[in-house]
C-alpha cells in the first residue's frame, strides 16, 4: 500500500547552510556527467565560506585562498570543521 504525504509530512532537510558557514566541496557525480564532474573537480576538497543563499538549495561559496566564488548545490557541499 502506498501512502501519499502532504507537505506537512515532509522530512526537513538536515543539512541546510547559512551565510557564514564553513563548507567543503565534494564530488558526488559520476564521470559521465562531464560538465558537473569537471566543475566540481576544480574545487574538490577546497574549503570556503557561504556568502549567499540562492533559490533551489544552491549556495555561493567564497574560497579565500583563490579569492574565487563558486555556485554549488547543497548536495555538493559538506560542513567543514
Amino acid at each position: 500500500m502506498v501512502q501519499q504525504l502532504t507537505i506537512f509530512d515532509a522530512v526537513p532537510v538536515k543539512e541546510a547552510f547559512a551565510v557564514g558557514d564553513a563548507v567543503e566541496v565534494v564530488v558526488n557525480v559520476e564521470e559521465k556527467d562531464v560538465e558537473d564532474y569537471y566543475y566540481l573537480k576544480l574545487y574538490e576538497g577546497s574549503e570556503g565560506q557561504v556568502v549567499k543563499v540562492l533559490p533551489l538549495r544552491q549556495y555561493e561559496v567564497l574560497f579565500a585562498k583563490s579569492n574565487q566564488i563558486g555556485i554549488f548545490r547543497q548536495s555538493e557541499l559538506k560542513r567543514s570543521e
